[in-house]
């Protein structure tokens, strides 16, 4: 019996022992990672004189400098290779549609294996939205990490408006013109959402004309009308609000009833007394 104990003992030992040395193995082997891809998740392109803001992606990573042969960073736009940087030539150089587009002088670090790691992006346009893929290699490693992108073109308008129709009926309109991507809109009467609408779109020259239209159901009421547009995937949300004054409309349309029937009146007594 002791025997058996003494072999099941040194059974688990050994156990315990080779696991110990695969860890250590393991982790004296992965000796570059990326830390952290900082690829923003969107980016809005300023219109007119506002002041543009630095669209910056960065690949933060951690690597043994004694294992740092054949080094070499890359950045990828989807699956079109944009940047590459090795530290013995010094400068980085861009690639394909991307060329004076990066500022190949922007440095983060002055740590030579650091330093060009960020992409700074010139003039950003629409077709930069996309996925990009850091990629860290050596001889005996490779590491790589991809984000998403969306660029945002803002809209030029975005308008809520209601018009009585020829009809009588009351036209609830939300508009949002010239921008990019689709959008989503959505209709709200007194904070419910509203799924009777007309949807109109159209694509220009790479932007977007949406219009939502719903007829109020009952114009007689009072409402407060709003319309939200938001980009999918993204936190660009923007909100228009209006109040509908239905029942002042309608005491109104009274008042001027009682008027016009007063003044045929006036008009048809003074013509029988003629």
């Amino acid at each position: 019996m002791e025997t058996q104990r003494w072999r099941s003992s040194g059974s688990c030992s050994r156990l315990v022992y080779k696991i110990g040395l695969f860890l250590l193995f393991v982790e004296a082997s992965h000796c570059l990672q990326i830390t952290n891809l900082d690829v923003p998740q969107s980016y809005i392109i300023q219109r007119g004189d506002e002041p543009v803001e630095d669209l910056v992606l960065d690949c933060e990573f951690e690597m043994d400098e004694a294992k740092s042969k054949g080094f070499v960073l890359k950045w990828k736009h989807n699956s079109l290779q944009i940047y590459q940087w090795i530290p013995v030539t010094s400068k980085p150089v861009a690639f394909a549609s991307f060329k004076g587009h990066i500022d190949l002088d922007y440095a983060v670090s002055e740590d030579r294996f650091q330093k060009y790691r960020a992409l700074r992006l010139i003039n950003p346009a629409a077709n930069f939205t996309g996925n990009y893929s850091c990629s860290v290699q050596t001889f005996e490693e490779n590491e790589t990490k991809t984000g998403h992108l969306q660029i945002i073109v803002p809209e030029v308008e975005f308008n809520l408006t209601y018009t009585r129709g020829n009809n009588g009926s009351v036209v609830v309109s939300c508009g949002v013109s010239d921008i990019f991507p689709k959008p989503e809109l959505a209709l709200f009467i007194d904070e419910s959402q509203t799924k009777e609408v007309v949807l109109s779109e159209e694509q220009l020259q790479g932007t977007y004309d949406m219009t939502l239209q719903h007829i109020l159901s009952d114009d007689s009421k009072d409402a407060a009308i709003s319309c939200q547009l938001s980009i999918p995937g993204t936190n660009y949300t923007k909100r228009r609000e209006k109040m509908y004054h239905g029942a002042a409309f309608r005491a109104n349309i009274s008042i001027l009833q009682t008027l016009l029937f007063a003044l045929v009146a006036a008009v048809f007594s003074s013509s029988f007394r003629l």
